[in-house]
C-alpha cells in the first residue's frame, strides 16, 4: 500500500470537531439599531450595563485592536466572555457596498452561521446590530463568543515547529479545516496565518477561522480557487517551514478533500496528484507573492501606518519610517517606533547629520560622505547617514532631473526587505529641491548593523587565524549560505553589477557552529529586473570571486567549490564543472584586468581609489 493511501486511512479515523448553529435567533429594534441575537445569549446581550457601540471607559471592556475600519474589544460579562467588533460607517464606496451586500458585521454574522451549520471550525457569532437600511446609516456591530486558550496560527507554529509531533498534528488539523471549508463552498479571501486561530488542547492544536468578513459562501470552490487559497497560506509558510512539511500538508489536504467528497452538495472531486498540486501551488504562490510585494513596495512612498512623508526647511522633503512590519534580523533602529514630529525635529537642519564635527566620520571621498550618528530615542538608535556627491557634470545633471542615488537605494532596500532578503534597513530619505523640481542634494539614513564586518575583512582577518581543518568546516558552511543567498537574490528578480565581498556584511561569532547572517549594504549597484539572466547570475559570482582572490584564506579550491555549488541554479550538473570553470576563470582574469585599469584611472584623476 502506498504512503498516500495509508495516510488517507489513518486520518479517516480521526473525529471531526462538532459545531452547530444556534437553535434560535431573536430579533428586535433598539435605538434605531436592528439586532439579531442567538437565543442562549439574548438575555446577557440585552441586559449589558453599557452601550455596545461605545465601550470606551468601561472596566469590563478592553480595546485590543484599533484601525480606521474597526475597533475590537474583549468584553467580560459575569462568567461569559465575548469579542465585540465595532465597524465604522466607512467612505461613500463602503456605504454603497453595504447597500448591495449588507454591513460588514452582517456579512460576518451570515458567514459564521454558515460555517457552524456545515461543521467548519470558526469563531461563533452570537449577535449583530446594524443601523438604517442594510447598515449604511451608521456603524455596525458583531459580537462573537470568545474561544478559550487560543493564539494566532503564526505564533503557535513558530512555537511548536521544532516539536515534530505537535507540528504534524497542527498541519493535519489545518489541512482538514481548509479541505472541509472548500468542499462546503466556503472560501476565505484572505487566507493568511493571522486569520486562523489555534485552540490548544493538550499537545494538540485545533485550527479555526477568524475574521470572516472576506469570505465567499454558498458557491462551489473550483480547483483553481482552492490552489490560489493554498498559495496565499504558502506565502508565509515557505519561509517558516521546510519543503518536506509543506509537501506533507498538501498531501494531507488532498486526502481530506476525498474524505469530504460528500460533505455538501457543493463538494467537487478533482483528481489531482500531490506532485501536480505542489507544482500548481508553487506557480500560484509566486504570482501571489509578486502582487503582495508590489503592494508593499508602493507603501514606502505613501503616508500610512508604516511610512510618512516629511518636509524640512530649505526645500528638503522625502520619506521616513514610522515602524517596520517585518524588521530585518540585524535591525536596531528599525525595531523602534517613530513619529512624524520626531522626524521633523531631527531634520530641521539635515546637513548637520553629515557634519564630522558632530558625528563620527566613516568615509569622506569624492563620491560620498558617510557618518555614524545616534538618534535621540529610548534606547538610542545608531544609524549610518550617507550623502552622495556628484563627481562630474553628467552625474550632476542626472541628479537634478532624475531620482538621486540615495532615492534609488531607498527603493531597492525596501524591495529587498519586502522579499525577505537581508539588507541594512533604510529608515529615512530626504532630498533637497531647488524651485520645487530640481534635486540638488540627498541624505539616506540606514540602520547600523552591530557586530559585523564585511566579507572581505572576515576572510582576511578572522578565517586566516584558524587551523586548516577548522577553516575547511567554516568555509563549507559559509559557501552554503552564500550560494543560498545569491540564488534567492537572483530568483526574486535582482541583479548586482558590483557584487563584491565589501558590499556584504557578515555576523558570525566563534566557534562558527550556527549559520552566518549575511546582510547587503551599499545598494548602488543593485537593480530590480524581475528575471535575472544566466549571464547576470554568472557575472555576480565572478565579481565576488575577484573581490576575494587577494585574501590568503581564499584558495582556488574554495572558488571551485563555490562555483560547483552555484552551478545547479543555471541548469547544469556538477558533471559540467570543467567547462564552467574554464569560462568562469576567463571572466575572472578579464575582470581583474579591468579592475587594475580602473584603479589606475582613479589614481590618475582623483589621486586615490
Amino acid at each position: 500500500m502506498d504512503e498516500s493511501a495509508t495516510m488517507t486511512r489513518s486520518i479517516a479515523m480521526r473525529p471531526l470537531v462538532e459545531q452547530a448553529a444556534p437553535a434560535s435567533i431573536e430579533t428586535f429594534d433598539r435605538d434605531g439599531y436592528f439586532w439579531k441575537v442567538a437565543g442562549p445569549h439574548a438575555e446577557v446581550i440585552r441586559s449589558a450595563p453599557f452601550d455596545w457601540f461605545d465601550l470606551d471607559g468601561y472596566p469590563c471592556a478592553t480595546l485590543i485592536k484599533q484601525n480606521s475600519r474597526r475597533n475590537v474589544y474583549q468584553v467580560r460579562l459575569g462568567e461569559r466572555e465575548y469579542f465585540a467588533k465595532v465597524y465604522a460607517p466607512g467612505n461613500l464606496l463602503a456605504r454603497l457596498k453595504s447597500l448591495v451586500r449588507g454591513s460588514t458585521a452582517a456579512c460576518e454574522w451570515e458567514v459564521g452561521l454558515y460555517a457552524a451549520s456545515h461543521g467548519i471550525a470558526a469563531v461563533m457569532p452570537v449577535a449583530t446590530a446594524t443601523h438604517g437600511l442594510r447598515g449604511i446609516g451608521g456603524p455596525s456591530l458583531l459580537i462573537t463568543e470568545a474561544v478559550a486558550d487560543v493564539e494566532p496560527l503564526n505564533d503557535y507554529w513558530l512555537r511548536v515547529r521544532d516539536d515534530r509531533h505537535r507540528a504534524n498534528l497542527l498541519s493535519e488539523s489545518l489541512a482538514r479545516l481548509i479541505a472541509r471549508a472548500h468542499q462546503c463552498g466556503f472560501r476565505h479571501g484572505d487566507m493568511h496565518p493571522g486569520n486562523i486561530l489555534v485552540r490548544r488542547s493538550g499537545r494538540m492544536g485545533e485550527a479555526l477561522f477568524v475574521d470572516l468578513h472576506n469570505v465567499r459562501i454558498g458557491k462551489s470552490v473550483s480547483m483553481r480557487e482552492a490552489i490560489a487559497n493554498l498559495a496565499q497560506l504558502h506565502q508565509w509558510f515557505r519561509k517558516n517551514s521546510n519543503l518536506t512539511r509543506r509537501r506533507r500538508f498538501l498531501e494531507t489536504y488532498i486526502a481530506y478533500r476525498d474524505r469530504f467528497g460528500q460533505a455538501s452538495s457543493l463538494a467537487r472531486n478533482f483528481p489531482i496528484s500531490p506532485r501536480q498540486m505542489i507544482e500548481q501551488v508553487a506557480v500560484r504562490a509566486e504570482e501571489h507573492a509578486d502582487r503582495l510585494w508590489s503592494k508593499r513596495d508602493r507603501r514606502a512612498h505613501r503616508t500610512g501606518s508604516y511610512f510618512v512623508r516629511v518636509r524640512a526647511e530649505g526645500g528638503w522633503r522625502g520619506h521616513a519610517m514610522l515602524q517596520s512590519k517585518h524588521p530585518a534580523t540585524t535591525a536596531q533602529a528599525a525595531k523602534q517606533t517613530f513619529t512624524r514630529k520626531q522626524w521633523e525635529a531631527w531634520l530641521k537642519s539635515p546637513l548637520d547629520w553629515v557634519d564630522p564635527s558632530k558625528h563620527e566620520l566613516i568615509k569622506d571621498s569624492h563620491t560620498a560622505t558617510i557618518c555614524k550618528a545616534v538618534l535621540p530615542t529610548t534606547p538610542p538608535a545608531t544609524v549610518i547617514v550617507k550623502r552622495h556627491l556628484s563627481r562630474n557634470i553628467v552625474k550632476k545633471i542626472g541628479q537634478l532631473l532624475g531620482p538621486s542615488r540615495n532615492m534609488r537605494a531607498w527603493k531597492i532596500a525596501n524591495r529587498l526587505l519586502n522579499r525577505d532578503l537581508p539588507v541594512a534597513q533604510t529608515i529615512a530619505i530626504v532630498e533637497r529641491y531647488a524651485g520645487g523640481l530640481l534635486r540638488t542634494d540627498s541624505l539616506l539614513f540606514t540602520d547600523f548593523v552591530p557586530g559585523s564586518v564585511d566579507l572581505e575583512a572576515f576572510f582576511t582577518r578572522d578565517l586566516g587565524v584558524l587551523p586548516s581543518d577548522e577553516q575547511r568546516r567554516v568555509k563549507n558552511r559559509l559557501i552554503e549560505s552564500l550560494v543560498r543567498l545569491i540564488r534567492m537574490f537572483h530568483d526574486r528578480g535582482f541583479t548586482h553589477r558590483d557584487f563584491k565581498a565589501g558590499n556584504l556584511l557578515i555576523n558570525w561569532s566563534p566557534p562558527y557552529h550556527d549559520a552566518p547572517r549575511l546582510t547587503f549594504i551599499d545598494m548602488d549597484g543593485i537593480r530590480f529586473v524581475k528575471r535575472a539572466s544566466a549571464d547576470q547570475r554568472m557575472r555576480a559570482i565572478v565579481r565576488l570571486c575577484v573581490s576575494l582572490m587577494n585574501s590568503p584564506a581564499c584558495t582556488r579550491t574554495d572558488l571551485l567549490r563555490f562555483l560547483k555549488r552555484s552551478m545547479t541554479q543555471f541548469g547544469h550538473t556538477s558533471l559540467d564543472w570543467k567547462d564552467q570553470w574554464r569560462a568562469c576563470e576567463a571572466m575572472v582574469l578579464n575582470k581583474q584586468r579591468h579592475k587594475s585599469q580602473r584603479r589606475e584611472w582613479k589614481i590618475k584623476h582623483y589621486g586615490r581609489e
